[in-house]
């Protein structure tokens, strides 16, 4: 129980911090890029999971709703900020540095679940979370270049 109610705290905070990636990004970007990384976790973890049988995992309610928690709210906001990071104008040694930073930070909570034992590795481990999310920064960085371009494109007005 303590568990979900750190989570619920870690997503207050992490909604909140969306207030500041809003003064940086597009809202419409935001928006986008933050469901489409829903859509990415959710997915990949459905088929590890599932499909796979990569993990397991008790079927408890409470289990499930804690683990839903960060991944609906804490793990997309860290993918929104990798990507804010990845296109802002700082040096690429930086950039690098906040990507596997970030990249810990939503692997941690996977290993977290693991420790306190409501997520099971079967024939899984770390490197293999590591290239799941780096593949899943990869294509939502293609997804929010692309919609960046559309957004700024629709703007152009022709008065001719």
């Amino acid at each position: 129980m303590k568990t979900l109610w750190l989570f619920l705290i870690l997503a207050i905070l992490s909604f909140t911090s969306l207030y500041i990636l809003k003064k940086k990004m597009n809202v419409t970007n935001i928006l986008g890029c933050y469901f489409f990384s829903n859509i990415l976790i959710t997915n990949t973890g459905l088929i590890i999971n599932l499909n796979l049988e990569l993990t397991k995992q008790d079927p408890s309610q409470l289990i499930f709703w804690t683990q839903k928690i960060p991944e609906l709210s804490l793990k997309p906001v860290l993918l929104l900020w990798v990507i804010y990071i990845l296109f802002s104008k700082r040096t690429i040694f930086s950039k690098l540095i906040h990507l596997f930073i970030f990249l810990t930070a939503l692997i941690s909570i996977e290993i977290f679940f693991v420790h306190i034992g409501y997520l099971e590795w079967v024939n899984w481990n770390v490197f293999y979370s590591y290239l799941r999310y780096t593949l899943i920064i990869l294509l939502l960085a293609i997804y929010s270049f692309y919609l960046e371009k559309l957004i700024y494109r629709d703007k152009e007005v022709n008065t001719s």
